[in-house]
């Protein structure tokens, strides 16, 4: 089933049946909304605080008990409470409290990072003048699973108004945290591999572009990205490029590992992309989106420093 929402649950979002959720998520950097297949999760610090899934017209509350040690019955108790009423000033305090304590030191580091590119890209301050927005994150097809997903709309005043022919680009995005991610199970061969099976199958393909289009006019609907909003940004995108890219987002690498160096020689697909911090942000700019040779000649000493 495609990661979109029925109509009447993007009216139930907009309207008051959910009373001020839609607003409190907009308001708080530290949330961040995912459409899922008719569901939604709310993401605090890359754990999900909360799941709305639909069910014929009625809605189900459920979050990840694990967050929820101490006192675990009462504490999911008062928390269903407080969510099916609608009073999200005193859920979310709450349960960001209880994740704090439970995700613990190690918690989830790559997933809380890719939460920040989230932010930075879509409803920060600088999102506007970034040239990528995140569509979706943690994103699942058959068997195989990418990080992130994002369109690349360039922030050149004609290319967001989409003149002179400009289409923006879909761009699948594997954010990788510390060079044990590097490797093996879900490492960059892994990854180049599900893209693989993506893009070589034409119909899953076609389905896949479909389906991103949809949720990404959702997210604009429902206000996810700002700067996209109707008001802001009234120019619909119908279509994307053909081709949807693969790049690889790489943090925290240490220069004196040769993990690196030995994960890029064997990747087969050497039309991969790179992306790079611009100043230590995780705004993503065009400038800053290598190529596989462009990025193992600049950065070289940073990818292993001999």
């Amino acid at each position: 089933m495609p990661r979109i929402l029925d109509d009447n649950f993007i009216i139930d979002l907009l309207s008051n049946r959910f009373g001020n959720l839609l607003h409190t998520v907009q308001r708080d950097p530290s949330l961040g909304l995912q459409i899922r297949e008719n569901y939604i999760n709310i993401y605090y610090r890359g754990g999900n605080i909360i799941k709305i899934e639909m069910k014929d017209t009625e809605y189900i509350h459920s979050f990840d008990e694990n967050y929820y040690q101490e006192n675990k019955t009462q504490s999911k108790n008062e928390l269903l409470e407080l969510s099916k009423s609608n009073k999200w000033d005193q859920f979310f305090p709450q349960a960001k409290r209880a994740m704090d304590i439970n995700l613990g030191p190690d918690g989830k580091e790559e997933r809380e990072f890719q939460q920040l590119v989230v932010r930075d890209n879509n409803y920060s301050s600088i999102a506007n003048s970034t040239d990528y927005f995140i569509l979706d994150v943690e994103y699942s097809r058959k068997r195989a699973r990418f990080d992130m997903i994002a369109v690349e709309w360039i922030s050149e005043s004609s290319a967001r108004k989409l003149q002179k022919n400009y289409l923006p680009k879909l761009m699948i995005i594997e954010m990788k945290y510390g060079d044990k991610a590097l490797q093996g199970k879900s490492g960059l061969r892994d990854h180049e591999k599900h893209y693989q099976d993506l893009v070589s199958n034409e119909s899953d393909l076609s389905n896949f572009k479909e389906e991103m289009l949809v949720h990404f006019n959702q997210i604009r609907v429902l206000g996810l990205i700002p700067c996209l909003s109707e008001t802001e940004n009234p120019n619909t995108v119908t279509r994307f490029v053909d081709r949807v890219e693969l790049a690889f987002l790489i943090t925290n690498h240490d220069p004196a590992s040769t993990i690196l160096a030995k994960e890029l020689t064997s990747l087969q697909r050497r039309d991969a992309k790179f992306i790079v911090s611009n100043f230590m942000g995780y705004g993503i700019y065009h400038q800053s989106v290598f190529g596989y040779a462009q990025f193992r000649q600049r950065f070289m000493r940073q990818i292993h420093e001999v």
